[in-house]
């Protein structure tokens, strides 16, 4: 629920903060599959520090009474740099008295936000040397993670296999496997050597996972990839989602403007714990 901040001259339209978790539940980056939230974001912060375990701590077995060794863990803090998703949206004031209308434009708003949230999360490129880097780099541009290319599609199924395998050796747990929607088409059709379906019964509208791990489909993923994902290693943060409204801008076109912002941030820990697998031409034309 929204917390409503009024004054007497903004009583009519009111500014309101949302939790993300509501205003933005498909966001990629709330999703416990994906990330782990471990800061929160009070107002417009560029950096969050976060901490965590670099190193595991050893642990056994102890005698009754005796001192309990030091495990040797090595704590440490990870600086995540933080991006403002925002958008506006005008609005006539005799739209605006209608709550339907209103309703479906807060619907559409929220929309937009997640849609481009989930983009950056995965995509925002890393900036050209000597230029100002603007949000946090995407997780697919995270340097150091295990690349893996595909240009059989009968051995996909085992890549996947070989992935899940390379992150839990480097002692990641692996939570789930991200494609986009044509990806999921191609692994959808994967036929045995009978030609059944490999993955799947098609008469059913089962979730589709791989290995055990749940795959999570979203648009802003890249065509011919799957991204292998250990949420433990994704330390994220996140603000509310603040909406806002003013008449003023546009008091001569009796309109008033929308604008939503969200300040969100990711980054890999460990990359060697997480994988990008990339279907060449020949397993993707399949």
């Amino acid at each position: 629920m929204g917390i409503q901040v009024t004054t007497d001259q903004k009583s009519l339209y009111p500014d309101l903060v949302f939790n993300y978790q509501e205003a933005v539940p498909d966001a990629l980056i709330a999703n416990p599959l994906i990330a782990t939230i471990s800061g929160t974001i009070e107002g417009d912060k560029p950096y969050v520090r976060v901490p965590y375990i670099r190193t595991d701590p050893n642990a056994g077995y102890v005698k009754e009474g005796a001192e309990i060794p030091d495990g040797g863990g090595q704590l440490d803090e990870v600086l995540i740099a933080t991006g403002k998703i925002a958008t506006i949206v005008k609005q006539s004031n005799e739209s605006a008295k209608f709550s339907t209308a209103s309703q479906l434009i807060a619907a559409g708003v929220s929309r937009a936000i997640a849609t481009n949230a989930n983009s950056a999360f995965l995509n925002n490129p890393k900036a050209a040397s000597g230029t100002e880097q603007n949000g946090p780099v995407g997780l697919l541009n995270t340097d150091g993670m295990n690349q893996i290319t595909v240009t059989d599609p009968t051995t996909l199924v085992d890549e996947i296999a070989n992935a899940k395998a390379t992150i839990g050796t480097n002692g990641g747990n692996p939570t789930s496997i991200m494609v986009n929607y044509a990806t999921e088409s191609i692994l959808r059709k994967l036929k045995d050597s009978e030609g059944h379906n490999l993955l799947i019964d098609p008469t059913k509208a089962d979730a589709l996972t791989i290995h055990g791990l749940p795959v999570i489909v979203d648009k802003a993923m890249p065509d011919n990839k799957l991204f292998v994902v250990a949420a433990n290693e994704i330390v994220a943060a996140a603000g509310s989602v603040a909406l806002s409204v003013s008449q003023d801008a546009l008091f001569t076109a009796d309109s008033l403007i929308r604008r939503a912002t969200w300040r969100i941030g990711a980054k890999a820990i460990h990359p060697e714990r997480l994988a990008v697998i990339t279907l060449g031409t020949t397993a993707s034309d399949k």
